[in-house]
């Protein structure tokens, strides 16, 4: 039987409407099935949750499959500025899932049971890293122990864009670097969303491309069985598609319409803009009129993407490959990106990246004629 220990920063879950809880959630469905360790489903699993109370409320499919091996701790934001403000010599991003009663649990734990996998999910939760390497350094029975970190986002990147606007986020960009090369060196396997952020581990880090594993990202099923028919899709219609709590994403959506689409409209005032996500903001429903409709959450979005004639993708800000953009792809939609949307993104045909909104408009109006 395979032992498994999984930390995540982020609840694994289909029922939050962000692609990364979805990620998760199908790598540690992997473990429970055996796809990741060949033992079928000789699998035993203790799972330990630091995540945002919201997405821990929201979680019941994961509470439901696996409430007899889980572990969870809610965290409230003025929990995360204790965390990180008790963890200074830690960067924030990392040290806002550290607590002590955390280390304590996963010390019991490794006491006594001897992992297969030790798995971080989310490069943040590896901050447990050091301190899980020291316990098994020190047990005879851990010598064939794998350490695993599953990569979202490269978090220096992330902060290295949000920097060029702040200047004391560039400060910590610093911290993060060396903090993230140490992580990802004294791991034993790395697992990547494409082979962008492979090359990027390689070039940065010098992390050795033999222990980096690209694994892209599994679409929701609903794209696959779009269909599009030229009689039904509405010219000069819109479709940003994206979890509109996300701040990269209220901020492209308002990006868009202010620099792109009310020049769009002046050219012919039958465009169209569909944002279709959950959770818009007050300050995202202000623009919403005639031509803009902001729907929140929708169950199943597969008319928009057979309605609309394109899809955007206007992010300013972000790392690693958007989800988004594969799903509007895989759905047949011609989709016009930034270039940080269109990350990680192997060729296509049926894609146009330009961080020009005047490129935008030349591109919009060609391909709705």
């Amino acid at each position: 039987m395979s032992k498994i220990l999984f930390i995540s920063a982020h609840v694994p879950t289909n029922l939050y409407p962000q692609a990364g809880q979805k990620i998760a959630l199908s790598n540690l469905d992997n473990y429970c099935h055996g796809y990741e360790n060949k033992n079928n489903n000789n699998t035993n699993i203790d799972i330990i949750i630091i995540a945002n109370e919201i997405e821990v409320n929201a979680a019941k499919d994961l509470f439901a499959k696996y409430k007899n091996n889980l572990l969870s701790y809610p965290l409230r934001k003025s929990d995360k500025i204790i965390n990180c403000l008790t963890n200074l010599s830690i960067p924030f991003k990392f040290s806002s899932r550290y607590q002590a009663s955390i280390v304590q649990k996963i010390q019991e734990l490794i006491k006594i049971n001897t992992y297969d996998v030790i798995h971080f999910e989310y490069s943040h939760a590896a901050v447990y890293l050091n301190i899980i390497n020291d316990l098994i350094k020190h047990k005879n029975n851990f010598n064939n122990t794998r350490t695993i970190i599953s990569i979202h986002d490269i978090v220096s990147q992330s902060f290295l864009r949000k920097s060029e606007k702040n200047l004391m986020i560039g400060i910590e960009v610093a911290r993060l670097f060396k903090f993230e090369k140490e992580l990802y060196s004294s791991v034993n396997e790395l697992w990547v969303l494409s082979k962008k952020d492979r090359n990027l581990l390689t070039s940065l880090f010098a992390i050795p491309e033999i222990k980096i594993i690209v694994k892209p990202p599994a679409l929701r099923e609903f794209v696959y069985k779009i269909k599009r028919n030229i009689e039904t899709i509405e010219n000069k219609s819109l479709l940003f598609w994206a979890a509109m709590n996300r701040p990269e994403n209220e901020q492209a959506a308002i990006n868009f319409i202010q620099k792109c689409f009310t020049d769009l409209r002046k050219i012919d005032p039958q465009y169209k803009l569909y944002i279709v996500g959950s959770n818009p903001s007050a300050k995202i429903k202000q623009f919403e009129n005639e031509n803009i409709v902001i729907t929140g959450f929708i169950e199943d979005p597969s008319h928009f993407f057979e309605k609309a004639q394109i899809g955007i993708v206007p992010l300013l800000q972000g790392a690693g490959i958007k989800l988004k953009t594969l799903e509007m792809l895989q759905a047949g939609l011609p989709v016009i990106s930034t270039s940080i949307g269109a990350e990680g993104i192997e060729s296509s045909t049926n894609i146009f990246v330009s961080d020009n909104f005047g490129d935008w408009l030349n591109i919009i109006t060609s391909l709705a004629k």
